[in-house]
């Protein structure tokens, strides 16, 4: 019996262990093979990494000092940029190998959650091979970090609710803090969290105790950041987007999808409000688009819906300028992964056995995630963090499928 376990698990980490090289593979080859030149918020990350490199401070190519999240161009680019130079494949290499990390993670949160080796190799798969992901890694965007640290978080949550205790809870506060840094919106995670802690049976005192050190240990991580924009800005923000990016959301000429401030009705006077500072700037258009939302607020509902229709659209768009025959593959194969992994995850919603509080925080974190970007707007790129959580629910409902049809199959529990 010990020797088939051990067989077994020997057989498990073969197969782990391709999967993670297959998407190394994957992710090297669009490396090699997609012609990309940093363009839009990538320029903007790699201004950040190099000034703070070649000793001017984090400040990006526009003079702001905190304008985008600090956590990728300072945790990734930084590092490589000092050790290497200007060099955008060993950028891209890290990216990389934050893949390759993710598919493990998918593994990982798949098998907490309950799946067999079946279901928890599946999860890694399906992120291994989904197609955005391999090529992404070509971009130096935030999204590359942001994808292991919302899994690591929630491989947490999941711990968290099957027997909360303090080191589980530390862990989890210190990524949520990092989240923070990295990618704001990844933070909705919080509602899994909080979701997690009302779910597991321990007493409320321990659950109580657990949420606050989570709170406190995500505080201070991000407070060295907060100090020095206090001392820099005059104002303890993680970055001072927030109130851009909600007026872009929400304004009489939004649309649901980015607008440039150009064709907004602050576009005339932009320039001249961005000269009171970066603080300043995003207060007043952060006030205009409360006003706005206040003022207009059946519109604000109907706009909301309408992004969360974009932001869950298939993949049908196409991309930038003239494409080629092996672009409209790529973007076909797309298309039907998208599908198949959307309906494999709906499917969890119809298997009685899935109907469990690990597939109710995964829920939790795909609706959160989604009610984040129906507040402010949509670019299809933000959909890509969420994706792995889809891959593994999309697991779960074939590895259940196969219990029910090969019951007796060693390989599928």
């Amino acid at each position: 019996m010990k020797a088939s376990m051990n067989a077994m698990l020997r057989s498990e980490i073969f197969w782990l262990t391709a999967i993670i090289s297959v998407a190394l593979l994957m992710r090297f080859g669009a490396i090699a093979t997609f012609d990309h030149v940093p363009d839009s918020d990538e320029l903007v990350y790699k201004s950040m990494a190099l000034n703070l490199a070649e000793g001017r401070g984090i400040v990006d190519s526009m003079g702001n000092h905190a304008m985008y999240n600090v956590g990728y161009p300072l945790f990734i680019l930084y590092p490589v940029f000092a050790i290497f130079g200007e060099n955008l494949f060993a950028a891209r290499a890290c990216n990389a190998i934050l893949g390759g990390l993710a598919v493990f993670l998918c593994y990982v949160v798949a098998k907490d959650a309950g799946a067999g080796r079946l279901g928890s190799l599946l999860a890694a798969l399906f992120w291994a091979t989904y197609l955005p992901a391999n090529v992404y890694v070509v971009y130096l965007a935030k999204e590359n970090l942001m994808i292991p640290l919302m899994l690591a978080a929630f491989l947490f949550v999941l711990r968290l609710l099957k027997r909360p205790n303090f080191l589980s809870a530390i862990y989890c506060g210190c990524l949520f803090g990092l989240l923070a840094l990295v990618g704001n919106a990844a933070v909705s995670l919080g509602g899994a969290l909080a979701l997690a802690l009302i779910l597991t049976p321990s007493p409320v005192k321990r659950k109580s105790l657990c949420f606050a050190t989570a709170v406190v240990c995500a505080a201070l991580v991000v407070s060295p950041w907060m100090i020095r924009n206090l001392l820099v800005l005059g104002s303890p923000v993680l970055n001072t987007n927030g109130g851009f990016n909600l007026y872009l959301g929400n304004n009489p000429s939004a649309t649901g999808m980015f607008v440039s401030i150009a064709d907004t009705p602050r576009g005339d006077t932009w320039s001249e409000l961005r000269q009171e500072g970066e603080v300043q700037a995003s207060r007043v258009l952060k006030e205009e688009a409360i006003d706005w939302i206040t003022t207009n607020p059946l519109a604000f509902v109907e706009l909301a819906l309408i992004k969360a229709t974009y932001f869950w659209s298939p993949p049908l768009h196409k991309g930038k300028g003239e494409e080629s025959g092996l672009e409209k593959i790529i973007r076909a194969l797309w298309a039907a992964q998208f599908f198949l992994l959307v309906i494999g995850a709906l499917t969890t919603v119809a298997i009685q056995r899935l109907r469990g509080r690990e597939v109710a925080l995964m829920w939790m974190a795909v609706a959160s995630y989604t009610a984040v970007h129906m507040l402010f707007y949509v670019i299809f790129r933000y959909r890509i963090p969420i994706m792995p959580f889809v891959c593994v629910m999309a697991a779960l409902s074939v590895s259940a499928l196969a219990k029910s049809f090969l019951p007796k199959k060693g390989f599928v529990n």
